[in-house]
């Protein structure tokens, strides 16, 4: 498995990934979200991709905090159906701390923030839950320092 950074032209399959994974109202949400990856904008979203044999599989987006410049998010972690519980979520989160804990400076990430249905596979990741919304959503944290 290859894991590196999306190319605009990819944008369409991602979409249809999150489709697959949620519905088609989310898909139409994440399209915009993923094209701000090719935007010039001060602090913008990157995503990256999964890819078994030239075949993207995965991906996973995250974003310098506009509030605080140590603080990231994670979102949009998606995994095919056909491709699920295979370590490819874990991988590309593992990737995203790995980038994010080589930042130096101003853009140091200090924590790693993410919202979430699936908190067991990030604790599993070393975030822990800082608040629960209703009976699924958690908010969770990472420190990297």
């Amino acid at each position: 498995m290859k894991i590196r950074l999306v190319k605009e032209k990819e944008i369409n399959t991602l979409c249809k990934m999150i489709r697959l994974n949620y519905s088609k109202e989310y898909e139409k949400r994440a399209k915009a979200e993923i094209k701000a990856m090719f935007k010039n904008y001060t602090a913008k979203p990157q995503y990256l991709a999964a890819e078994i044999e030239g075949k993207i599989v995965g991906f996973a987006g995250y974003i310098q905090s506009w509030m605080d410049w140590h603080f990231y998010n994670i979102f949009w972690v998606n995994v095919h159906p056909d491709y699920q519980h295979k370590g490819i979520g874990t991988a590309l989160v593992k990737e995203i701390i790995k980038i994010l804990k080589t930042k130096k400076g101003e853009d140091k990430a200090e924590f790693i923030l993410l919202t979430t249905t699936s908190p067991g596979f990030y604790i599993r990741l070393g975030f822990k839950v800082i608040q629960k919304s209703g009976k699924k959503n958690c908010f969770m944290i990472k420190k990297l320092r």
